[in-house]
């Protein structure tokens, strides 16, 4: 069974392979949109592009679905490890950060080092299969689509 860590949130959260991970996270109470997704989310049918994550995997095709259509197109300028959470279908263990466009503390090392503490406890569990960064470089999340949350808080 995959494990989500919401780093953000520092929880960790078990969920069924196939699930959405936008479910997950809602489920689980993890606040996904800002003030303005709040007002104008779509419900999770990929229209508004309010629930970016960003996500950490050591192969990313393993811990997620490969990007949708509109992933493609909301997401063409933003770093290659941001994901809508209404499109992304969990397939495997792995690290999320909730509201990238707002930034996080410690950035991209955190993430790094939350796969990382991730995989270390994977190793003493031989069912879990973690993934681990993407490698991918982030950006400030300013070269977004208008109505694409940026910004958010």
């Amino acid at each position: 069974m995959p494990t989500i860590h919401f780093l953000r949130e520092q929880l960790d959260v078990d969920c069924p392979t196939g699930a959405i991970l936008r479910d997950v996270a809602l489920d689980a109470g993890v606040e996904l949109y800002g003030l303005k997704g709040k007002l104008g989310n779509c419900g999770g049918c990929g229209q508004c592009s309010t629930c970016f994550v960003a996500v950490a995997g050591r192969d990313e095709d393993a811990c997620l679905t490969p990007r949708t259509a509109p992933e493609q197109r909301f997401l063409k300028r933003r770093p290659v490890n941001w994901r809508l959470a209404c499109q992304a279908v969990i397939r495997d263990s792995l690290v999320v950060v909730t509201r990238p466009q707002a930034g996080w503390p410690g950035g991209d090392q955190a993430l790094a080092a939350a796969v990382n503490a991730m995989t270390v406890n994977a190793a003493a569990s031989p069912q879990a299969s973690p993934c681990q960064d993407s490698g991918s470089d982030s950006d400030d999340g300013d070269g977004g689509e208008t109505g694409d949350g940026s910004g958010e808080a």
